[in-house]
């Protein structure tokens, strides 16, 4: 096992991140975005580097972090997305455009230490500094319609910040500790419970889950469409891994036997059940009425929440051991699955916000005929999205599925298909209008978003066949 300093990828994204800084007022936006792109494409080499090298139970750990071989995984997840956010807003002419390929660095750097606390004080300081980038990155460039999502973006994340430090009080208050792991016991049952609601609850914001998700939908259809990319995957991300971290924490207190354990798994239990089903049911059924494509997107993401809920109701069934495995590795199979789909739909409307051409069925009619790669590519990633094989969204529902029907959650699973199959229609409209209508408008090209869009969905496919020789995965139980 090779030496690894869990601290260098963000040192080394914090130098780059500063440099670009220092170079703002000397040099061009896109020298700029070159220096930030190669420090963050550095980073992902070198998470790369660790997972080749090590194996699941690589494991560093301190006082307020706990570095594994899982963080590096979803890190890959972070730097991927960024580094293909910032390419695909290169071509923006406004001022303050600059300012972004600095920010990104410093919201991955965040992202990191966030997914890998174990102290709630550090959880909570690089959550909320993750969080601070992407208010702003929400308004960049600064437009009616960016500002005004980055104002609302900012209102509802003052309000879990808030929900989420009341849930730290609480859990201080019943544990005696801000530790996720090292808890010497349980004082008061009630307030342990409440803070784990809170936490859920603030959290749960972030995740954009029903009933705390309609900031996402105004949010991510007023940013950019580059921006919301990376709002509607690495952020999402990021707050999935933050309250599986938590309530893993559940397992662990049941396991070393601290208190009578069911009372508080069938309260959550349930909870998790009930919001996983409205969020799918919500999503789905709201992005059938949409006819503009960004805001569709926007609100299928809402849906996806749903299925990443969906993996804590396996806290009910699955003991201690098993856990680590099987949660979070059918967690980073789904996100990877939802960052290639999500973030390269996302991307893919930059091509028409570039242009200043609305994102409307209509304006996409006919894109076969105008640019064929380009609706090919996305045509991929919406049949990823709609869980269509061989794709890569189609493995990571099958795994999610599979995984709740072994741990006798079959009916669970089946809600979650049915949601799929209703994805499928507006994912499917989307093709039909590329494809079987005629052009209505005259469309642009920017050809280096349709390579980024067709390398995603290359990845989708390729990586759709390969996941089960990858994580050599079986029977999950």
């Amino acid at each position: 096992m090779p030496n690894i300093n869990p601290y260098l990828e963000p040192i080394i994204l914090l130098v780059f991140s500063l440099i670009s800084l220092i170079l703002i007022p000397f040099v061009n936006k896109k020298i700029i975005m070159a220096i930030s792109s190669i420090g963050i494409f550095i980073s992902f080499i070198l998470s790369l580097y660790v997972i080749f090298n090590n194996d699941k139970s690589f494991y560093l750990s301190n006082s307020f972090f706990n570095f594994t071989y899982y963080t590096y995984l979803f890190f890959i997840l972070f730097t991927f997305i960024g580094l293909f956010s910032e390419i695909s807003l290169r071509n923006v002419n406004n001022k303050d455009i600059s300012i972004y390929y600095v920010l990104i660095p410093f919201s991955l750097i965040s992202m990191y230490f966030a997914i890998s606390s174990n102290n709630l004080i550090s959880l909570f300081v690089s959550f909320e500094a993750a969080s601070l980038t992407t208010y702003v990155l929400a308004g960049i460039p600064k437009e009616k319609r960016t500002l005004e999502a980055s104002l609302k973006y900012f209102v509802i994340g003052a309000l879990s910040s808030g929900i989420i430090l009341l849930g730290i009080s609480y859990y201080y208050i019943s544990t005696n500790t801000l530790s996720l792991y090292n808890v010497p016991g349980i004082n008061n049952l009630f307030l342990y419970i409440l803070s784990l609601l809170m936490l859920f609850v603030g959290f749960g914001f972030k995740l954009s889950l029903f009933p705390f998700h309609n900031w996402a939908i105004d949010t991510y259809t007023g940013a950019r469409a580059t921006v919301s990319s990376l709002l509607s995957t690495a952020s999402k991300i990021m707050a999935l891994v933050i309250m599986i971290n938590i309530f893993f924490n559940i397992q662990l207190l049941n396991f070393h036997g601290y208190f009578d354990i069911k009372t508080t798994n069938d309260l959550l239990y349930y909870i998790f059940i009930a919001i996983s089903i409205l969020t799918m049911f919500y999503g789905n059924i709201t992005a059938l009425m949409q006819r503009d494509v960004k805001r569709m997107l926007a609100y299928s993401s809402i849906a996806n929440a749903g299925y990443m809920s969906m993996i804590f109701s396996l806290l009910y069934y699955l003991n201690y051991k098993t856990f680590i495995n099987t949660v979070y590795i059918i967690t980073f199979i789904f996100s990877l699955a939802y960052v290639i789909m999500k973030g390269g739909s996302f991307i893919a409307m930059e091509n028409f916000e570039e242009y200043s051409i609305s994102t409307t069925l209509d304006n996409l009619s006919g894109l076969s005929k105008k640019s064929p790669i380009l609706a090919l590519s996305f045509s991929i990633l919406l049949f990823s999205l709609a869980g269509i094989p061989p794709t890569l969204g189609f493995m990571g529902k099958f795994y999610l599925f599979y995984t709740l029907v072994v741990n006798n959650l079959w009916w669970f699973a089946i809600i979650g298909v049915i949601n799929s199959a209703i994805s499928v229609y507006y994912y499917f409209r989307v093709v039909m209008y590329m494809y079987w209508k005629e052009p209505k408008n005259e469309i642009k090209n920017d050809r280096v978003l349709e390579i980024i869009i067709l390398t995603m969905a290359i990845l989708s496919i390729i990586l759709g066949i390969l996941v089960p020789y990858i994580f050599n995965i079986g029977v999950i139980k």
